[in-house]
């Protein structure tokens, strides 16, 4: 049921990006909450990857670096969760699974999940979403998931915000212009 409804969730989200993506630069003129729902849409979904980390480093140039990123962080966390249930939906997959592979994962993820996933989420990463999905079908602990997740992530986007804010204010200034 849950599974069910996480997967017309992200076909629905990802619909509607699509369908009203000039709407994304409205979003955008909200700052920091504009911050948080871009980064959940683009960390919930496969339609915009990268996005994210761009309205982050552009954020972090013109706003309070550290908040952007902590807001970027929660928001890419609750987006992920969309992805982990897509997959913990799929558990049909790998649920009577014998298979060599899936018992490596297995034993994997219960030496090394939480600093693995903290390791996945705290670095740009294109494959995060895949990977999210992946824990769930495997039915990694939703807490473990959802923490490290949240931690990586607050780390990766204080890291561009700051990026940001060093790169872009000295572009800025070195164009003349004022923020």
């Amino acid at each position: 049921m849950i599974g069910g409804l996480s997967v017309a969730v992200t076909i629905t989200l990802c619909i509607l990006i699509i369908h009203h993506r000039s709407y994304l630069t409205q979003i955008a003129q909200y700052g920091y909450i504009g911050c948080f729902i871009i980064n959940i849409l683009a960390s919930g979904t496969l339609v915009m990857p990268g996005f994210g980390i761009i309205f982050t480093f552009t954020l972090g140039g013109v706003l309070n670096p550290a908040i952007v990123g902590a807001v970027a962080g929660i928001g890419e966390a609750i987006g992920a969760v969309g992805a982990y249930f897509t997959g913990y939906s799929g558990r049909g997959v790998f649920q009577h699974s014998s298979n060599t592979l899936h018992n490596r994962f297995i034993n994997l993820l219960n030496r090394h999940g939480f600093k693995g996933v903290f390791f996945m989420a705290s670095i740009i990463n294109p494959i995060y979403y895949p990977f999210a999905v992946f824990l769930g079908m495997l039915r990694f602990g939703f807490t473990g998931f959802f923490l490290a997740t949240w931690a990586g992530r607050t780390i990766k986007n204080v890291a561009v915000a700051y990026l940001g804010y060093f790169g872009l204010r000295s572009i800025l200034q070195w164009l003349g212009l004022s923020f």
